[in-house]
């Protein structure tokens, strides 16, 4: 919404039209303070948008058709009905229905957003159902009235003149309120014009002036909105600020994050609702995504459990309670609300395993499949080894890949990531075993449940040794069911065999970045099929994370190719600034299509190998598995020689080559993206693999995308000595 416009105004503009005859209306908006909820939503939506009294924010369902509802605590008498859409999404609304909820009665039926009138009935909840629209629609507003509504339009509407400039890497604003005296004021940014999805960066502003500081280089879009006494909402044009890029070089300090945040996140002795300083949900939450950070490439909208609007859900899991940690888990990632999981510091302050499949422990067929196993038995498969005899040694091969090896335990499988949550493993000591998560769902290659807005980060997810292609098919982080916007950071996998991180069923916009795979045979397949279509559109963006093949299974034959960094079926990858080690053949596969663009990836392998491998195998058997059409352009990649503390030795052995086309995967990328990825992209060294070596894994130092890292020398300096 560009210009300063209030709910007559717009009601006006749209020719609003009664269903059932016009009233003269008076009374309250009954729908204010009332509750909502509905069947869906789509991204940086939210029900309770439509009863805020603000045009400026929106509920839209998750497709063309979908249900909003305004319910209360009891019930209410109403006579009609005000649906409005927001600016520039009007007249998208097609037919409808209205229903009393608590007895199924149709109220009205109709076309298009207004007034709705009917016979005055006693109501809880009302459900205004869209059957049908041209294009996604969305409803600003579900105002309830006990006659005909409001009987005469707001006072003057409020006018809000905006100015910004740049000042270094700060954005400074001004702004002017003409008509009246605002009550509170909100400031809002994005990366382009248009303000859906544009994110609040400052709330209950006072005076005319604000500073955002600390950003990257790029343009920035800002507005201010104002409301009055009555709580309407006004807002002025849309003013851009560009930052101009750094001249020193890039990779320097972050701008930091708050004293009170750090000792958050970064003090064992402080629990998570410890704080003196940030309390509440939205504080915490708000405090672990600014030290997190944010992703770039495809993957760049993620924000996961954090709303900046509000409404943000903390959930710390914790131990010993009536409720098990993994059904804690599965109940807060059953929601579509923004919900920001963390694990209690105390109580996972000592090594822990986590095993989502224990949620199904319960189930007849499972404690079959375990020889008439208890439930405590299911739940420790140490218990259940020593109860029959079953070595430490063969333990986890015999109960996990021999009696749990079947598909049709349905009851094991990867439970569902909904929508708009991050699982934050920081500050727990804690692995999930055997198998994780699936973000979205699918059956026959075509999406049963689509999520969005994930992050999974610092966590470490231990395999058993699996076997590939196990018939659980027990992945640990699988995004399908076109799933988007999703970030995959800082996390180890180790000893996982099939796979660490799948993208299947076109699931789109997805960052990898800065995790360490530690003897993982097949990373990420990316298309699960030749014949599904649909994984044209699987986008992904891999950068700085940590491949690593220990020297003691070098030679085992498991290891020899066909790594999946990634497998890619049709869709698109991009590579840039990973560090491998022991990986020397067969790194990755392109088929049906797909285009990888590899550039200054870094690979090391040790001198002194079992296989007698050298630098001209390595050259020649890399990333030679590029089938029909498909594409690959390696550009600044090299293998070394290295010894066993992952050092580079000799001269390098260049890997460039171009296979078909590949499009320049970076003219996708958002400014923000661009600006850091330049500023702290490296040449394919030592000292990439020193900065990765520190930032990858859980635990990891905070890397180029958190405002709280140190700064590429500060980190490279801090590397360990080796990777493996």
């Amino acid at each position: 919404m560009k210009h300063a416009t209030n709910g007559w105004l717009l009601a006006a503009a749209l020719g609003l039209a009664a269903a059932g005859g016009a009233q003269a209306q008076s009374g309250p908006n009954l729908s204010l303070g009332a509750g909502a909820d509905g069947s869906s939503k789509g991204s940086g939506t939210s029900y309770g948008n439509v009863t805020d009294g603000d045009l400026g924010t929106w509920w839209s369902p998750n497709g063309a058709t979908g249900r909003i509802s305004v319910k209360w605590s009891a019930p209410r008498t109403v006579g009609s009905v005000v649906i409005r859409e927001p600016a520039g999404m009007q007249g998208r609304i097609g037919a409808w229905r209205l229903v009393n909820h608590g007895n199924g009665q149709v109220l009205a039926t109709g076309s298009g957003a207004g007034t709705i009138a009917f016979a005055p009935v006693s109501a809880s909840k009302l459900n205004f159902e869209i059957l049908a629209a041209s294009g996604t629609p969305a409803v600003a507003e579900f105002e309830t009235y006990a006659d005909g509504g409001p009987s005469t339009p707001p006072m003057t509407p409020l006018t809000v003149s905006l100015s910004a400039s740049a000042a270094g890497s700060d954005a400074r604003l001004s702004w002017s309120v003409a008509g009246g005296t605002a009550a509170r004021q909100q400031v809002y940014r994005d990366r382009d014009p248009d303000p859906a999805g544009r994110t609040l960066v400052a709330d209950h502003v006072p005076g005319g002036a604000y500073t955002d500081p600390g950003l990257a280089a790029g343009t920035y879009y800002y507005w201010v909105r104002a409301f009055d006494g009555d709580g309407h909402g006004y807002e002025s044009a849309a003013v851009p600020v560009t930052i101009a890029a750094s001249g020193g070089g890039g990779g320097e300090p972050g701008p930091g994050i708050s004293a009170a945040c750090r000792e958050l996140i970064e003090n064992p002795a402080m629990n998570w609702r410890e704080s003196p300083v940030l309390t509440g949900d939205q504080a915490i939450v708000g405090c672990l995504a600014q030290s997190l950070g944010t992703p770039v490439g495809f993957g760049h909208r993620a924000t996961g459990g954090y709303d900046p609007a509000g409404g943000s859900t903390l959930v710390v899991v914790t131990q010993g309670g009536a409720v098990p940690p993994e059904q804690q888990i599965l109940d807060a990632i059953g929601t579509d609300d923004p919900t920001w999981i963390v694990f209690d510091k105390d109580d996972f302050a000592a090594p822990t395993d986590i095993a989502m499949y224990r949620n199904g422990c319960t189930n007849p067929a499972v404690l079959a499949a375990l020889g008439g196993a208890t439930v405590a038995e299911c739940r420790d498969h140490r218990l259940w080894c020593a109860n029959r005899g079953v070595s430490s040694a063969s333990c986890e091969d015999t109960f996990f890949n021999d009696r749990l090896n079947d598909s049709s335990l349905d009851a094991l499988k990867l439970p569902l990531v909904h929508s708009n949550t991050t699982i934050d493993g920081r500050g727990a000591n804690a692995s999930f075993i055997f198998s994780g998560f699936k973000i979205g769902s699918d059956s026959g290659g075509s999406p049963t449940h689509t999520s969005r807005n994930v992050i999974v980060t610092h966590n470490r997810f231990a395999g058993v040794g699996h076997v590939e292609d196990h018939d659980l098919d027990p992945d640990m982080v699988r995004s399908t069911g076109a799933s988007h916007d999703i970030w995959i950071h800082q996390n180890t996998f180790v000893n996982t065999g099939d796979s660490a991180y799948d993208v299947k069923v076109g699931a789109y916009d997805i960052t990898v970045s800065f995790n360490r795979l530690h003897n993982v045979k097949r990373a990420a397949l990316h298309g699960s099929s030749d014949s599904r279509t649909i994984n044209a559109q699987i986008a992904t963006t891999v950068h700085n994370n940590l491949y690593v093949t220990t020297d003691d299974v070098y030679g085992d034959s498991a290891y020899d190719g066909l790594r999946r960094v990634p497998l890619l079926r049709r869709g698109q990858s991009h590579l840039f600034n990973n560090v491998f080690y022991g990986y020397r053949k067969d790194v990755l596969s392109v088929r049906v299509g797909g285009r990888i663009a590899f550039e200054d990836n870094l690979l090391l392998n040790n001198i002194d190998n079992s296989k007698g491998d050298d630098l001209d195998d390595w050259v020649a058997n890399l990333l030679r598995d590029v089938r029909d059409t498909s594409g690959l352009r390696v550009e600044g990649s090299v293998v070394r020689y290295a010894d066993a503390n992952c050092q580079a030795q000799g001269a390098p052995g260049d890997l460039t080559r171009t296979v078909g086309s590949v499009p320049d995967m970076l003219a996708a990328y958002d400014a923000r993206s661009l600006a850091l990825i330049e500023d702290n992209w490296l040449p394919a060294d030592m000292d990439l693999a020193r900065y990765v070596f520190a930032t990858a894994g859980k635990g990891g130092l905070a890397p180029y995308v958190s405002p709280a890292t140190p700064g590429i020398a500060a980190i490279i300096a801090a590397a360990p000595a080796g990777c493996q």
